[in-house]
């Protein structure tokens, strides 16, 4: 008995191991294709620029290669010209980064004003015990305070870190405000910066237990508290720590809004199914990349996020490739590793999906017994066989890599 739980053991721990290298080495004996492409928004020629990186996945060479929106190659010296906040660094080492562009001087501060990140309409985490940052400090940065906030159905509560004591006197405070304000416990969601790696704490926005959306922080010690009007069914609020936007919000349907210092909300019009931007900002443009299976829409908006331009490239992915769907039909499933290092397992759905070479390898298993004069239609054989016929080529190699010693 031992005996065949250890062959199990050993079956399961070959087929999970194929499951991985086997398709991963497939991919990459058959996979001949750009590496990738991006696309990016001139703020010099007012035009987009695409730039694509070009090779042979089987001989490991690329080079990348620049093109206009009418399909022109440029030089890398005449794209680097047209994407001055994209280059700073290698056009001043050139000494070509321009004084002034547009009509507008290129000071420091414009250059500094870059900002580039991801927006996700899914919320990676949050915390149930929040640290409330003083807003005016009257200097440059943020200090940790000493306590930190939660909002139950009690109202906010501000736990002491030291004694973790509620600071009754506090949380009355800024209990009283929120009330006054319209805020209904318990909150939804409370999402921030919760982090003293910032120039300056603009607070916390709240979505309250109606789904209203206020947003608080602490001036002086004292509270500040204003609801934002907003109809829709939140998702996910992005916050940000500079520029001239305090967040983005996320609807339900993966809408996004942009929210600026003025409590203005913006409504952009990106078409996203899947909820992830790339957001590039300078002082002259706004652009939100979207990143579909085979395609890639760079939206451009101006400063005050009405829409400018958007163009679409379509990307020539391996997945959408005949090689893929052959790579479909040899294996069943695959074990993928993620960008948090987490392995996982694609599941086919057998209603749906249907592996005729999971056949083909049962049909092989039992040609080799009736071949080799072994008895398949014991228990164990008959585990074999499903074992095949479960996973494919894998559970083939794997229960002749294991042999039973006895049928």
């Amino acid at each position: 008995m031992w005996s065949k739980t250890v062959r199990i053991l050993l079956i399961a721990t070959g087929i999970f191991a194929m499951a991985y290298y086997l398709p991963a080495f497939y991919q990459k004996s058959v996979e001949k294709r750009p590496y990738k492409t991006m696309i990016y928004f001139s703020e010099v020629s007012h035009d987009f620029i695409i730039s694509r990186e070009e090779g042979d996945t089987l001989e490991n060479k690329s080079e990348m290669k620049y093109y206009d929106s009418k399909g022109k190659e440029l030089e890398e010296k005449e794209y680097m010209r047209l994407l001055p906040f994209n280059n700073t660094r290698r056009l001043n080492i050139m000494g070509e980064f321009p004084d002034s562009l547009n009509g507008v001087e290129l000071t420091p501060e414009i250059t500094k004003m870059v900002k580039r990140g991801m927006l996700l309409a899914e919320s990676s985490f949050t915390l149930q015990l929040n640290p409330l940052f003083e807003s005016e400090p009257g200097r440059r940065g943020v200090n940790l305070p000493e306590d930190v906030f939660r909002i139950n159905s009690h109202g906010i509560e501000f736990l002491d870190c030291g004694s973790l004591r509620v600071n009754a006197e506090k949380s009355a405070i800024f209990n009283n405000a929120l009330t006054e304000a319209g805020f209904s416990v318990p909150a939804k969601g409370i999402y921030g910066i919760p982090s003293t790696i910032k120039s300056k704490d603009d607070g916390y926005f709240i979505v309250d237990g109606n789904g209203q959306i206020f947003h608080l922080k602490m001036t002086k010690g004292n509270p500040y508290v204003r609801k934002i009007p907003f109809d829709e069914v939140v998702k996910n609020i992005k916050c940000h720590s500079s520029g001239d936007l305090l967040c983005h919000i996320f609807t339900k349907d993966n809408g996004i809004y942009a929210l600026g210092h003025d409590y203005v909300l913006h409504k952009l019009p990106m078409k996203n199914t899947n909820g992830r931007y790339v957001l590039s900002s300078n002082y002259f443009y706004n652009t939100y990349k979207v990143n579909d299976k085979n395609k890639s829409t760079l939206y451009v908006l101006d400063p005050e996020y009405n829409p400018v331009a958007e163009h679409t490239e379509e990307i020539d992915h391996y997945s959408v490739s005949e090689e893929a769907r052959r790579e479909k039909s040899i294996f069943p499933f695959k074990i993928m590793l993620t960008p948090g290092m987490a392995h996982f397992i694609p599941i086919p759905n057998p209603v749906k999906d249907f592996y005729p070479m999971n056949l083909i390898c049962a049909a092989l298993f039992l040609i080799i017994k009736f071949i080799s004069r072994r008895k398949v239609w014991k228990i164990t054989g008959i585990v074999d066989l499903l074992i095949v016929l479960a996973a494919g080529i894998y559970g083939l190699v794997a229960v002749f890599a294991f042999p039973s010693r006895k049928y």
